[in-house]
């Protein structure tokens, strides 16, 4: 009797047909795609529409959230019920729930609840995500792409299609947390460094490009070789490279800290409500303070763009990409050229 009441019951859900594993979400998936749950498209001035998003699924129940690409980021827990995705913190709280909409070998759909935490609202955003590795297939190698040739030895530099990976949750953390057990702190400064990772998925040839002071650099130095194999490497073509990655440190003061923080508030907030004008006028102030913020410039040339200033946008999202971030890449393709 149970046996038939369940197949009643199986045959009249849609989801009963093609019941939804946790093991198929496995991997790296990459947002390809943001929009409303209505179809339509996200205004260009909505920070979702082309801010980078990865979900890494590591099996039996955890999952990582990044918005840059070279890191596997915050780790959760995760459990799937039903057609539901239930993000959970590490004592087990759910703090997010996303609807599955479609879930394939190649496309992942799941969507987000609106501000009023609907997951069947119109004004819902929907992420279609592909796997990682078809995401970088799609993007194709150019000369920039590559660092040094020399002989049948080829260095890429790092980048969303091709970059070596950590095995924890972020290489900068890591190096914070083992800075801090040997008392090194610092008040202000910036350290760039870049290193290669080997095909084996070793760290080496670490060269530090502007130190901080003598002491830090030495730490700094030990901490990056004491976890030189704990790297898992570049993959092009299905074969492991070497690639340059790249490391930058940075410090502030509370002088700088504090007026910054304050001001992206407020300019956050003005942003959110579509006053363009004020939101600039805050952005300034708060890029006065730290001109090297990328999210600010990101949204200053928002701010620019609906306002006129073409130019001045493109302007932003130059400094932007030229950090090393892909955040403006969209925009300056669209609207830069």
């Amino acid at each position: 009797m149970r046996f038939f009441i369940a197949l009643l019951i199986c045959l009249t859900a849609t989801l009963c047909k093609a019941q939804i594993k946790s093991t198929d979400l496995s991997g790296s998936w990459i947002a390809g795609k943001v929009n409303y749950l209505s179809g339509d498209d996200l205004p260009d001035e909505n920070i979702l529409k082309y801010s980078y998003v990865k979900y890494t699924f590591v099996m039996p129940d955890k999952m990582y959230y990044a918005s840059v690409y070279h890191i596997l980021g915050a780790e959760f827990l995760f459990e799937v019920r039903g057609n539901k995705l239930l993000i959970k913190s590490n004592v087990g709280f759910v703090v997010n729930t996303l609807k599955i909409m479609e879930l394939t070998k190649n496309k992942l759909v799941m969507v987000m609840a609106d501000m009023n935490g609907s997951l069947e609202s119109p004004t819902a955003i929907q992420y279609t995500f592909y796997p990682e590795k078809l995401i970088q297939q799609s993007l194709a190698l150019s000369p920039d792409d590559i660092y040094k040739i020399s002989g049948t030895d080829t260095v890429f530099n790092s980048s969303q299609k091709i970059y070596a990976l950590f095995n924890g949750a972020d290489f900068s953390d890591h190096i914070s947390y083992e800075l801090s057990k040997v008392g090194i702190s610092v008040r202000s400064g910036t350290l760039n460094a870049t290193f290669i990772v080997n095909p084996s998925g070793k760290a080496d040839s670490l060269k530090i490009i502007q130190g901080i002071n003598a002491g830090y650099d030495k730490a700094y130095t030990r901490i990056f070789y004491a976890a030189q194999n704990k790297w898992k490497a570049a993959i092009h073509n299905g074969k492991p490279v070497k690639v340059l990655m790249h490391q930058e440190k940075k410090y502030f003061t509370s002088d700088e800290v504090v007026p910054s923080f304050f001001n992206t508030q407020k300019a956050n907030a003005a942003y959110a409500e579509k006053n363009y004008e004020v939101a600039l006028y805050y952005y300034d102030l708060a890029l006065n303070d730290r001109p090297d913020d990328k999210d600010n410039l990101y949204r200053r040339g928002i701010c620019r763009q609906q306002l006129g200033n073409l130019a001045g946008a493109c302007s932003d999202w130059k400094k932007v990409q030229a950090m090393n971030s892909n955040l403006a890449d969209a925009l300056l393709a669209k609207y830069c050229k």
